[in-house]
């Protein structure tokens, strides 16, 4: 082999290793650019979530909140109209224990 094609091979493969350094080098800056770009995606749905869970977890005391007032205010209600009720029978009981004791004195 002449000189000349030694010194053409001893050049590509040169240039082949400095090639193939570049390309390594490229290749850990694209993963170290893609797991940045990654721990953001990340970073970001996290924050989404959050907010996202926030905002469920206040709708859900709002409405429980609601169901809560909405049964306190039913109970009241039934208790009113139990107590009516009872005022009603106690003053039907008062008259009948009345006229059991004037018909009790009469008789006497």
């Amino acid at each position: 082999m002449s000189i000349e094609v030694i010194k053409v091979i001893k050049e590509a493969e040169e240039k082949a290793e400095v090639i193939k350094k570049e390309a390594a080098h490229q290749a850990k800056q694209i993963i170290t650019n893609a797991n940045a770009k990654a721990q953001e995606i990340i970073d970001e749905a996290r924050k989404a979530a959050d907010s996202t869970s926030s905002d469920v977890l206040k709708n859900a005391e709002s409405e429980g909140q609601k169901l809560y007032d909405d049964i306190i205010n039913k109970a009241g209600k039934e208790c009113e109209s139990i107590l009516n009720k009872a005022d009603k029978n106690m003053e039907t009981a008062a008259t009948i224990i009345l006229e059991r004791i004037v018909k009790a004195s009469g008789n006497s």
